[in-house]
């Protein structure tokens, strides 16, 4: 009797548990389904309708490609912290939870910021110095708003950055987070100014435009 009240002990708490929602990006694979995605994240094939929600640009579920970036809701079990209780601190919206990685991730919506997503970029490509080249790919030497004011010399790399498709919650259709992906990687060979410094593009998955952002390589 002991043991089954202890079992049941153990299972009120993780039924009652408080969890936040971590956002992932899933990049499809060959041979992916959604019943197969949910399987990999749930465990069980029936919560497939829960991704699709989040991912409602894809109008058929039954059609989903390689590389087909989908948005899925997890959950982490939150564990309570011992805090002296201080100034209360501005709440912080779920999408801050998101999961971020080299990359794909999902940055933070702040309506009131600009840009409005959370990122911490270093600056972004103000130009190019082929300007007859219709696709500014591998090769290519481009200008960034990166100077000695960063602490920017020469052999620099850094990572290319693009802001993608909005993150919205199906139940409040409140924008949540924004998709931000690494599109490539330049690094500085020339004229590093004050404010300003060239760099030759290393990689690129597209062509690269002006507004594209740029943060160092760690």
């Amino acid at each position: 009797m002991k043991k089954v009240s202890l079992i049941l002990f153990f299972f009120c708490q993780l039924l009652f548990a408080e969890l936040k929602t971590v956002y992932r990006v899933y990049t499809v694979k060959p041979g992916d389904t959604f019943y197969k995605i949910s399987t990999k994240f749930y465990n069980t094939p029936d919560r497939w309708k829960e991704i699709w929600e989040y991912n409602k640009y894809i109008k058929n579920p039954n059609w989903i490609f390689p590389g087909d970036e989908l948005i899925v809701p997890t959950y982490v079990e939150v564990k309570e912290k011992k805090v002296e209780k201080k100034e209360e601190k501005k709440e912080v919206k779920p999408a801050v939870l998101a999961e971020k990685n080299a990359d794909v991730f999902i940055a933070p919506y702040y309506r009131d910021m600009n840009p409005p997503f959370d990122f911490k970029y270093d600056g972004e490509i103000i130009d190019f110095v082929d300007k007859d080249i219709i696709l500014q790919t591998q090769h290519s030497k481009i200008i960034i708003d990166v100077g000695t004011n960063l602490g920017a010399k020469l052999g620099d790399v850094f990572n290319i950055y693009r802001p993608g498709r909005k993150v919205i919650h199906p139940e409040t259709k409140e924008i949540i987070g924004v998709v931000i992906k690494k599109i490539g990687q330049c690094k500085i060979v020339d004229n590093v100014e004050t404010e300003s410094s060239i760099a030759i593009i290393l990689t690129s998955s597209v062509a690269l435009k002006k507004g594209d952002l740029v943060k160092k390589a760690e």
